[in-house]
């Protein structure tokens, strides 16, 4: 059985801009950067939560397995 919680999984440009402290043109030119992997959905740009962190973090990008 799974909880439900109210936690975003993923990460819009809005969030980003929150978290990052940037505004909305610098948190575009982020997502496209290719830095950290991004998923675009229709016109919304999407990035998991535990990746972004792990970007502000300095952690390495990681590596697909497939």
């Amino acid at each position: 059985m799974s909880v439900i919680t109210n936690k975003k999984v993923m990460l819009d440009v809005r969030d980003i801009m929150v978290v990052a402290n940037i505004g909305r043109t610098n948190a575009y030119e982020l997502m496209k950067s290719g830095e950290f992997e991004v998923k675009k959905i229709g016109n919304k740009f999407l990035v998991h939560e535990e990746v972004f962190q792990n970007w502000l973090k300095g952690k390495p990008k990681t590596k697909k397995r497939w």
